[in-house]
């Protein structure tokens, strides 16, 4: 059985993929940051933290997402996605 964390990765990079960005790798392990590694058409990389069902990330959260993305020299998203009857995300930038 696929869980909500593996759902709602695969629903982001579907979304990301029709916004015309490309998905480099991606990462189901809800242990495992990043989730997404994508390429947008005008060359900005950037790290997708994604969550089922988690309006916002913690402060602590936020701060090790901030730092990896720092460490690599990306950009940093945060997804939140929700699997309810019609998946939806709300992406920010961190």
């Amino acid at each position: 059985m696929t869980s909500n964390h593996a759902k709602a990765v695969l629903f982001m990079c579907d979304q990301l993929a029709a916004s015309g960005l490309s998905v480099i790798s991606a990462n189901t392990d809800e242990h495992a940051d990043p989730q997404i590694f994508a390429q947008s058409d005008s060359g900005e990389l950037a790290f997708y933290f994604v969550r089922a069902d988690a309006p916002a990330p913690t402060p602590a959260d936020r701060g090790r997402f901030l730092a990896l993305a720092g460490k690599h020299a990306v950009s940093a998203y945060y997804a939140a996605v929700s699997l309810g009857s019609t998946p939806a995300a709300a992406v920010s930038r961190l």
